[in-house]
């Protein structure tokens, strides 16, 4: 049985553990995975009209990433070739870069480049650092791009 004390801290350890999923019996935090350092979701593209799109994703100077969007009928997911990324609900593109630190590309812009037969939109943002001051360092990095 936890009596109050015990109880209480171990309510307050959680509130501070955000992206933490429980602590051990011995007080030792146990953290949960992190999300992806440095994402960058993309908006205006629709569910019909995203498959078959040239994507270029840009920070700074720092090498962009290429890739083609296709759909899997098979699992009705999407597939962006090397990069991963997922269609979310709001027929948003999010696609997660391979920088591994998100304090990198802090401030930095985005420039976003789609391409279809249709015709060719772009969009530009900054990236937004997080920090994460808990005790798991989930610190991530992320920009919203609406293409025009």
């Amino acid at each position: 049985m936890f009596d109050g004390r015990r109880l209480m801290l171990a309510a307050a350890v959680m509130a501070l553990c955000v992206g933490c999923s429980s602590s051990s019996s011995g007080g030792d935090v146990i953290c949960a995975p992190c999300r992806p350092p440095v994402m960058v979701t993309v908006s205006g593209l629709d569910r019909l009209t995203v498959e078959g799109v040239r994507m270029r994703v840009c920070v700074g100077e720092q090498p962009c990433a290429d890739f083609r969007v296709t759909r899997r009928p098979e699992t009705e997911s999407f597939s962006c070739g090397s990069v991963a990324c997922s269609l979310l609900e709001t027929g948003a593109l999010q696609v997660t870069l391979p920088q591994r630190e998100a304090r990198t590309v802090a401030d930095l812009p985005v420039r976003v480049t789609a391409s279809s037969r249709q015709g060719q939109r772009e969009g530009a943002a900054t990236m937004k650092y997080v920090p994460d001051k808990g005790p798991c360092k989930c610190d991530y990095s992320y920009a919203n791009v609406a293409l025009g």
